[in-house]
């Protein structure tokens, strides 16, 4: 019987100690809103970076009227509003008004935290779509004799580094979503405060 005590005493010790108040009120919404304030930033720089590509496609073929250069622009308007509506579709969430319950901070927080693999996911398929285009391309221009060898070496030097750079943010923010949504559902099997 002496034992019960000295084990509800172990028990509270490990909660306090295990949890660390990640599943408090004001962590919730301190988490959610910092979350939300950082995914809409990234979504404007998309938005921003489409808008890019859209007018220096557009300019390129404005100066040059070539046959080739309005088949890029037409695969890289397609390519860019196919992902800009993916991208739109996907973080629709982020555009909602701020929500008040923590039940709702929490629903709020875990779908960005999908919203987020979702988009790490596309966005990869989406590379893979790029490369697909943009190598043959590139290597073919060079055996017709369009592009001298220093300029395709250094296209495709510019591509890896896109690729690799892109991978290495794909992954982060594959294993940031990921780690969130474990320590949500981890704060929602421990008793809150």
């Amino acid at each position: 019987m002496s034992a019960d005590p000295e084990i509800n005493v172990w028990r509270a010790e490990w909660v306090s100690l295990a949890f660390d108040d990640k599943g408090t009120v004001a962590n919730i919404r301190e988490r959610a809103a910092t979350q939300q304030f950082r995914l809409r930033a990234w979504h404007i720089v998309e938005l921003m970076s489409a808008l890019f590509f859209l007018i220096f496609s557009a300019a390129l073929l404005w100066r040059h009227p070539a046959v080739e250069v309005a088949l890029w622009f037409t695969v890289v308007w397609v390519s860019t509003l196919t992902a800009t509506a993916f991208s739109l579709w996907n973080w629709r969430i982020l555009w909602k008004a701020n929500l008040q319950s923590v039940a709702e901070y929490t629903t709020a927080y875990e779908k960005r935290c999908f919203a987020t693999l979702r988009g790490v996911r596309f966005g990869l398929r989406f590379l893979a779509v790029q490369m697909a285009i943009g190598v043959p391309w590139l290597i073919t221009g060079f055996i017709r004799g369009r592009i001298e060898l220093l300029r395709l070496l250094a296209s495709l030097a510019f591509l890896a580094c896109w690729a690799l750079g892109f991978l290495f943010l794909a992954e982060h923010h594959r294993r940031v979503a990921s780690t969130e949504l474990n320590e949500l559902r981890f704060s929602r099997q421990t008793p809150s405060e």
